[in-house]
């Protein structure tokens, strides 16, 4: 019930704010699972990490490498539609925008969702 819930707040949201963000309903239609499948990677990567600091600032760069992922999809759907309409932020904030929000999304999906147990290796030694 919880993985529903989250993923529910997460299309609502990340779809409100394309739609709000992008100068066109396509663009926002690009963004959309972009976002959500970042969050996803994201999310599913500091459920797997360690535990304590080190689990922490792992999730940290994979979100400041997934908002910048984001942002470079987004230039390449830009340029693909020809559509220099104004309405977008620069590279570094649309960055830290999306990374603060894939960041933010992946410790509540930590903290909140269900951690698949690891299995531990034998040193074979």
């Amino acid at each position: 019930m919880k993985f529903t819930i989250f993923w529910a707040i997460q299309l609502v949201i990340v779809s409100l704010l394309q739609y709000l963000y992008h100068p066109s309903i396509t663009l926002a239609l690009i963004g959309v699972p972009l976002l959500l499948g970042l969050v996803a990677l994201a999310s599913w990567s500091a459920r797997r990490n360690a535990a304590g600091a080190r689990g922490l600032v792992i999730g940290l760069i994979v979100a400041a490498v997934s908002g910048f992922m984001f942002s470079q999809a987004m230039d390449v759907a830009y340029a693909l539609l020809s559509a220099p309409e104004g309405l977008r932020f620069t590279v570094l904030f649309e960055s830290l925008f999306a990374g603060l929000w894939i960041a933010i999304s992946s410790l509540v999906a930590r903290a909140w969702l269900p951690r698949s147990e690891v299995k531990q290796q034998s040193n074979g030694s």
